[in-house]
């Protein structure tokens, strides 16, 4: 049996602190609300009108009708473009082309922080953020790290090709001038194409530095381009255009823009620019382009004009006169023609200079080149003027000034009015000068009212007076002129007889 439990005094066990737990029984539900079914009331809970519950309902809907995303979804939304286009070739097993792309990137940023903020590539758009651009990139890159898996490297090489052309026809020459680069390092492990390849791309980076202006690089990639369409003449294009022409052509063009650059520079090598001009000139020859060899022709005679060698530049530009007559290229002629007359003027033949422009006035009128015309009268009222012939010159440096003034060319006007104003003064002060060298009565009265008012008074020379003995005699002279015109012929054989009867009559006296 169970000892029994001690008696509990009143008040013991329990502390000053101790809490009676108390039991609260709920209440009964009121009738007064009739129905079981709505939720009972908590404190601080917001109640949700009709409204709002149609807003969530829709809500519901909505989010049930879309699709479930997933990770790589999520991501796109979260990361940056050029991220989540890192990741895919990276998830696609292109490691070379991300490697490839993010050091372009990473070069790009660290050539603009080198320039600073003043500099022009500062503002310019990231390479990250340019969709457009990025697309590009991986979808040739890919290409081409496929390709050199299977070691195709023509279909490497056409993968870079296609993008430098992309990027130069959008004038990004940053990008386009790497990928030529890059070209031209793939076209040198191509084999079986008898260095075609290499051709192309050396020809590729002549022309990305020629834009830029480097022509001495320039010059090394076309020489080299030359050199191997040389050995393979029947090269050509997709359009049929030879390899062999296309670069004789490019060398004439680069060996002439340095020809300029050495001419216009503050310290001139006329004679370096001479033989460029020369190599431009064999070249053009060589290319078969006749057009060009003309055009080289005159500029090779400009450049030994300027030398002082007018021999040697009548020589080309006679030349290029036959090419112009063979083409009927009726402006080259009359530049042919304005720079014969110049060497023939620089060895003192001037009436050969007349004569060439002369013709170079034809030219002009036959092909309506009004400022070749009023340039080619300068010219003659130049020599003219020299020649001591006033009038013939103030006749061409009037047609001149009136030229300049029709076609608007403000510094041609001024220049043509004042040589027009002197060949002009020239030509009234031959006859001046001889009034005064020669004075006489008529004379100083023409002298005294141009003194009063200047015009056109020895405009022609000053003839004298005749004296009056001579002033009968020529009207008698005119009197028996004006007889002899109103006479019959019968009266003019009666006045025959009587002159041969007064004749016979003198000899036997």
């Amino acid at each position: 049996m169970a000892a029994p439990l001690p008696a509990i005094q009143p008040g013991a066990g329990l502390t000053q602190h101790a809490v009676i737990q108390q039991h609260r029984i709920p209440s009964p539900p009121s009738k007064s609300t009739g129905s079981t079914s709505r939720s009972t009331y908590r404190p601080g809970q917001k109640l949700i009108g009709k409204k709002e519950r149609e807003i969530q309902m829709r809500q519901q809907m909505l989010r049930a009708k879309q699709p479930e995303l997933s990770h790589n979804d999520t991501a796109r939304y979260r990361n940056t473009y050029f991220h989540t286009l890192c990741i895919e070739m990276l998830k696609d097993g292109f490691h070379r082309s991300f490697s490839e792309l993010f050091a372009l990137i990473k070069q790009q940023k660290a050539e603009r922080d080198a320039a600073g903020p003043d500099s022009l590539i500062w503002n310019i758009t990231l390479l990250e953020d340019e969709y457009d651009k990025l697309d590009k990139l991986k979808q040739y890159l890919t290409e081409a790290e496929a390709a050199l898996r299977i070691g195709s490297m023509e279909a490497v090489y056409t993968a870079q090709n296609k993008l430098a052309e992309y990027f130069k026809a959008i004038g990004d020459y940053w990008l386009s001038n790497h990928f030529y680069l890059s070209c031209l390092e793939t076209s040198l492990q191509i084999k079986g194409d008898g260095r075609r390849k290499e051709a192309e791309a050396n020809c590729n980076m002549g022309l990305a530095f020629e834009h830029s202006r480097t022509y001495d690089k320039a010059a090394e990639h076309f020489e080299t381009f030359y050199k191997l369409s040389s050995r393979n003449s029947n090269w050509r294009t997709e359009d049929g255009l030879s390899l062999h022409a296309m670069a004789c052509d490019h060398l004439r063009r680069l060996y002439t823009a340095m020809a300029e650059n050495l001419q216009k520079a503050e310290e001139k090598d006329l004679q370096q620019a001479i033989q460029y001009l020369l190599k431009a000139f064999e070249m053009a020859k060589e290319s078969g382009d006749t057009a060009e060899e003309g055009k080289s022709s005159y500029r090779l005679g400009l450049a030994y004009e300027s030398i002082a060698d007018p021999e040697t530049a009548l020589m080309y530009h006679q030349g290029y006169m036959e090419i112009c007559k063979q083409l009927a290229d009726q402006e080259g002629m009359g530049k042919a023609c304005e720079a014969i007359a110049d060497s023939y003027k620089s060895q003192g033949k001037g009436d050969e200079a007349i004569r060439y422009l002369e013709m170079f006035v034809d030219v002009a009128q036959s092909s309506k080149q009004e400022k070749a015309l009023g340039r080619a009268s300068a010219c003659l009222g130049t020599i003219y003027n020299v020649q001591g012939q006033y009038l013939k010159s103030s006749e061409y440096f009037g047609k001149a000034y009136n030229i300049a003034r029709s076609t608007g060319d403000i510094l041609s006007t001024s220049e043509t009015r004042v040589n027009y104003g002197i060949a002009s003064a020239h030509r009234l002060l031959m006859n001046f000068s001889d009034c005064v060298e020669q004075p006489s009565k008529k004379r100083m009265g023409v002298l005294i009212d141009w003194k009063n008012a200047r015009g056109e008074q020895f405009a022609d020379r000053v003839k004298e007076d005749p004296p009056k003995e001579e002033k009968k005699e020529e009207v008698k002279e005119e009197k028996k002129e004006e007889e002899t015109k109103e006479e019959t012929p019968e009266t003019s054989e009666a006045t025959e007889e009587n002159k041969s009867e007064t004749q016979e009559e003198s000899k036997a006296e």
